[in-house]
């Protein structure tokens, strides 16, 4: 009877354990889905879990996360913060095979725990035994988390006593609270995932706003300085108003003229030229620092005509990132002052077609006084005494490059050159300087102001520069002649593919030749030098010692201290020539056909 009532007693409180651990075990699913936030829901999870099973000592949870196809750690208690780092691969260790095949694991051994350890990664390995440091493992519990069919995760228990054990209840009640966790996880990541969605939608519509806000601001932008060219109000106000608008102040520093619009006092336009030659082949935009007795930083918007010519450069100092409305501002701006810089190059061209038109005809007026009329028509007096340059640019470059620089050539010439009772402008790629004045006394600055300028620009610029020069008397109606001698000095360097400067009076008696072909040139030499030029190279010993001895005047004795070799040896040489050449320089006339193909040869070919 006694033993009736002690089992009957026994099974009462078991029953209040059961229903307690019921009641508990509601409590724990009220918690769990009292909140959406993922990271706050593994938190509680992972603390009843441990409540549930009463002597687990630390547990964790793993979610598996599909573009690394890895379970990761989101949640634990009783390890350190090494096992963040802890990412199993699917079948890998105890927790992998959990998740891969669904299955509940209670290993009570610590040689079992390890067996099924066996083919866990070195580096997971490692991560385990340094976040669990001086506890030994004596048993694990790992369940999957599944939502419906679809594994979403895995829990695990470690318990570091041996003398407990997790009850068969117990194991039943984390089972149960599986998978009520799994419907918590669930909903928490659908309210992240709806949360992470709402802000990118707001992000996005805020972006949107943004966006159409500044095309308004663009278009806006646009049509009003489209309106200000349109109307013909000029550069100056286009940069004005662009300043307006802009948050930084900008101004335009033209490539051609060396000006800025508006005009600067900055420590930046003493620096314009290093500036121009940094973007002259330049296309995108670009922060530089310029260095004068100031260091300046400044954002650098090229200006250019298609993709050849370089027109100029938007300038805004300072070294922080321009705002989004400066930058439209720049970029609407940019093509509309490139129109309107366009359209003042063209008028100036117009009007350097016109004067070139207008000194053509000048120049074909032989009548004194028609010729004053003429020359009165351009802005010129007769005088007795003309100068005329002709410059000519050459290089690698299309032509529209080629006409930019001589525009640039021409600005500088501008501020050196007397434009008094004269005329400057340039035609085709080339640029034509015209004066007459009482005298030849400003003749040698007029020389040396066009050698400076041209010697300066080679030495900086990689399309050449050349000037033929010709000075003297003016006769009414004879200014062709004058400017057809400059034209041959052009010429004359032309073809001796020389830069540089060349007045008439220096071109000596190649002028006789200017205006023979080449082939006309090579065939005299090949008939004059016969077999010394047809079956030697032409910089054969035997030509070489020819050139020398016409160059010292048939000085033996020059020719051989030039040559280092005895006077003997020449002798045999100039006598081996003349047979080579069928000549006797002792003959005046052959001697006359060998010095001047000596001289064409060293003008034309070498």
């Amino acid at each position: 009877m006694q033993n009736k009532d002690s089992f009957l007693q026994q099974l009462k409180l078991e029953n209040q354990k059961v229903q307690q651990a019921l009641m508990n075990l509601i409590e724990c699913y009220k918690v769990i889905n009292s909140t959406l936030e993922l990271d706050e829901v593994l938190k509680k999870i992972m603390y009843f879990a441990l409540n549930i099973a009463h002597n687990a000592d630390a547990g964790f949870i793993q979610l598996y996360e599909e573009h690394s196809d890895k379970l990761i750690i989101k949640s634990y208690v009783g390890f350190n913060d090494n096992i963040e780092s802890l990412k199993v691969s699917i079948g890998e260790s105890i927790t992998g095979k959990v998740f891969r095949d669904g299955n509940v694991r209670l290993i009570d051994t610590k040689e079992k725990i390890y067996e099924s350890m066996a083919d866990t990664g070195e580096e997971n390995l490692n991560c385990i035994n340094n976040s669990c440091k001086h506890q030994d493992i004596k048993s694990i519990l790992s369940l999957p988390i599944s939502f419906g069919t679809n594994r979403i995760g895995v829990m695990t228990l470690h318990r570091y006593d041996i003398k407990h054990s997790i009850s068969e209840m117990d194991l039943l009640l984390l089972q149960s609270f599986a998978s009520q966790a799994a419907i918590a996880i669930h909903n928490a990541k659908l309210h992240t995932e709806a949360q992470n969605s709402l802000r990118e939608i707001t992000s996005l519509s805020k972006k949107l706003k943004k966006t159409n806000g500044l095309l308004a601001k663009k278009m806006t932008i646009h049509n009003h300085l489209t309106r200000l060219s349109i109307q013909n109000k000029g550069l100056d106000a286009i940069i004005v108003e662009m300043n307006k608008q802009m948050e930084k102040k900008v101004f335009y520093a033209d490539y051609i003229n060396g000006k800025c619009i508006p005009a600067q006092k900055s420590h930046i336009v003493r620096s314009l030229d290093d500036m121009f030659f940094l973007f002259t082949n330049k296309s995108e935009p670009a922060f530089v620092s310029v260095s004068d007795t100031v260091q300046t930083n400044c954002y650098v918007y090229p200006i250019r005509s298609g993709s050849s010519s370089f027109l100029g450069c938007l300038i805004v100092e300072g070294s922080l990132p321009l705002s989004e409305l400066d930058h439209l501002i720049i970029e609407q701006g940019a093509p509309i002052l490139t129109l309107e810089i366009m359209k003042l190059r063209s008028q100036t061209e117009v009007m350097y077609k016109k004067t070139y038109e207008k000194y053509q005809q000048f120049l074909k007026t032989k009548k004194p006084q028609q010729a004053a009329i003429s020359a009165k028509d351009l802005g010129i007096n007769n005088h007795h005494f003309l100068q005329t340059a002709l410059i000519e640019l050459d290089g690698n470059v299309d032509l529209h490059s080629l006409e930019n620089e001589a525009f640039l050539l021409l600005t500088y010439l501008e501020k050196k050159l007397p434009l008094e009772n004269s005329l400057l402008f340039s035609h085709n790629n080339k640029i034509t300087f015209f004066s007459s004045s009482h005298n030849n006394d400003c003749e040698k600055h007029f020389i040396d102001v066009i050698k400076n300028n041209i010697s300066w620009w080679n030495q900086r610029f990689t399309v050449k520069a050349r000037a033929g020069i010709s000075t003297g008397v003016y006769y009414p109606g004879e200014a062709v002649e004058n400017h057809e001698k400059a034209e041959k000095a052009l010429l004359h360097l032309k073809k001796q593919n020389n830069k540089g400067v060349l007045h008439y009076k220096d071109i000596g008696i190649s002028r006789l030749f200017l205006h023979h072909h080449s082939e006309e040139i090579t065939s005299y030499l090949h008939e004059t030098f016969s077999l010394l030029w047809t079956e030697q190279d032409e910089n054969s010993e035997l030509l070489h010692t020819m050139v020398m001895y016409v160059q010292n005047n048939r000085s033996m004795t020059l020719t051989a201290k030039d040559l280092h070799i005895h006077t003997n040896t020449l002798y045999n040489r100039i006598k081996k020539i003349e047979k080579l050449v069928e000549l006797d320089f002792n003959n005046y006339e052959d001697y006359l056909k060998m010095e001047l193909a000596v001289y064409l040869y060293k003008a034309f070919v070498v």
